[in-house]
């Protein structure tokens, strides 16, 4: 029963806590390569904008070639590099202005910043300079060999950043109406559940998910406690959307409970209601804690085929 009461202590700090709430009325960066895998972040921005909402800055950032063509003079090599990368940043630059001017027809549209360097620290830190509330970025769906190359940008930022992060798919263009968020009643899963709330658009669905790992589902039957478990899990749940709907009357709260572990649940169960996007909060853990494990947050961004919003752990976490 200790959880149940440590969990409603949790949910009303979150709930009242005033900057989850109200990230999409905040200070936005759209970070954007100007892709297709961005077009969906840019869309958003500007469908944003339409409705009144529009204090974002737009990044742009162009990596430089990180080693010069091979050549058997030096300088020779040095002035190709050089030339390639003119020509790659100037057709970078202008794919980004060409996407923004797209998303924003009819309106004007914001000023693209030009940076050049590592795009994870550039995002960074421009992010801290412009105090942003929120992140935007664009999601690029995975394939095997993505995950064999390594990880993008959208969660290489979220793991460098202590700003909440939208990593937007390219067909989410509008103000979603359909959001789940995972939920083990952590101080950072509470405050993912009112940052949702506050991106769904009015008349929309939040679902609050819980999953049980089976080793958790195993440990309980073999001691005898799955049931009690299953009821303050219940309880909770309902605790927590309770008081969701409380604050959120614009939108429909409900509840799921999944065996499995949190990443794929989230993901399937998302897949199969047609959600717009996934939210789930980072903890603060150690190294070790880290690898043995693992991140919600990783997973589902490595995996995603939609939109994930992530929250950054707080101090207090």
């Amino acid at each position: 029963m200790s959880v149940i009461a440590d969990t409603h202590d949790a949910t009303s700090a979150a709930v009242n806590h005033p900057q989850p709430e109200h990230l999409l009325d905040g200070n936005l960066l759209l970070a954007t390569d100007g892709t297709a895998s961005a077009d969906g972040a840019a869309g958003l921005i500007a469908e944003l904008c339409r409705r009144g909402r529009c204090r974002v800055s737009v990044l742009a950032v162009f990596a430089p070639a990180p080693m010069p063509v091979p050549s058997a003079d030096p300088s020779l090599a040095a002035m190709t590099t050089m030339a390639s990368d003119t020509a790659l940043r100037d057709e970078f630059f202008t794919r980004v202005e060409h996407q923004v001017a797209r998303a924003f027809e009819g309106r004007t549209a914001p000023a693209v910043e030009r940076v050049e360097g590592p795009p994870v620290r550039a995002i960074v830190e421009a992010a801290a300079a412009s105090d942003t509330d929120l992140i935007v970025t664009g999601l690029r769906v995975h394939s095997l060999m993505d995950r064999l190359v390594g990880d993008e940008t959208a969660l290489r930022v979220t793991r460098a950043t202590d700003r909440p992060v939208f990593a937007v798919a390219p067909t989410l263009t509008q103000q979603p109406r359909r959001a789940v968020v995972g939920i083990d009643f952590s101080k950072a899963a509470m405050r993912a559940a009112s940052a949702a709330a506050g991106i769904v658009a009015d008349g929309g669905t939040l679902t609050l998910l819980h999953a049980r790992p089976r080793l958790d589902v195993a440990a309980a039957s073999n001691n005898g406690i799955d049931q009690p478990y299953a009821r303050g899990v219940t309880a909770a749940l309902e605790g927590l959307r309770g008081t969701i709907a409380a604050h959120y009357p614009r939108i429909t709260v409900d509840v799921e409970r999944r065996d499995g572990e949190a990443a794929e649940a989230l993901m399937n169960y998302a897949v199969a209601t047609k959600a717009d996007f996934v939210a789930v909060g980072r903890h603060r853990r150690s190294a070790i804690a880290h690898a043995v494990l693992g991140s919600v947050a990783t997973s589902l961004l490595r995996k995603a085929t939609l939109s994930v919003l992530v929250l950054p752990p707080a101090d207090d976490d």
